[in-house]
């Protein structure tokens, strides 16, 4: 069985990170959440979820991301599966890239690639945004921001084959993860 990469895409506040841990739990992938990468950066400055982070702050995330996924590629077994998470804005081609490097990660792997956007209703996505586990990882907690970010910024859209396009708004982060899964086998079996 061909080893996944799952790379679960959307705004602050979706369920991103959640759905992954329960996608590992199904899977036994290893989860690679967009704040692994970053809070090796935002550890060294004063992040608080609510304050405009550093000009050049997402490029020195991005060059951690680079060593990750260079590792992911030769240095990982080759029968691990990974859930890569990310918040992506859509129309910009820095955030295509980002989308890429991971799709080329799992090409170069012979991994199946499973990109999920999530989407989340605003009401839904404001409860969550304020949790204090975000607080402790370094994710956003502005509830403004985070509304403003769902309701009036552009969401990510991708034309890969595999994509699967899934509301988190009424769905518990264990029924994610199975819509998901069921979505990986599919593809695996079609």
């Amino acid at each position: 069985m061909r080893p996944t990469i799952f790379h679960l895409i959307g705004m602050p506040g979706v369920g991103k990170y959640t759905v992954a841990l329960e996608l590992a739990r199904l899977t036994d992938a290893r989860v690679v959440d967009n704040h692994s990468i970053a809070n090796v950066i935002f550890n060294v400055l004063d992040v608080d979820g609510i304050k405009p982070l550093p000009v050049g702050t997402f490029r020195r995330v991005s060059q951690v991301r680079a060593a990750v996924l260079d590792t992911l590629v030769n240095l990982s077994p080759a029968h691990l599966s990974f859930v890569f998470t990310n918040v992506l804005i859509g129309e910009d081609e820095l955030e295509m890239a980002v989308f890429r490097e991971i799709a080329h990660a799992a090409e170069a792997r012979n991994s199946v690639f499973v990109p999920v956007i999530l989407s989340c209703e605003t009401g839904e996505l404001v409860r969550r945004i304020v949790r204090p586990d975000r607080k402790a990882r370094m994710k956003l907690i502005d509830p403004v921001e985070g509304a403003r970010l769902n309701d009036r910024v552009p969401q990510f859209r991708s034309d890969h084959p595999n994509t699967l396009e899934l509301d988190t708004s009424r769905t518990t982060p264990a029924e994610a993860a199975q819509i998901i899964v069921e979505w990986r086998d599919r593809l695996r079996d079609g």
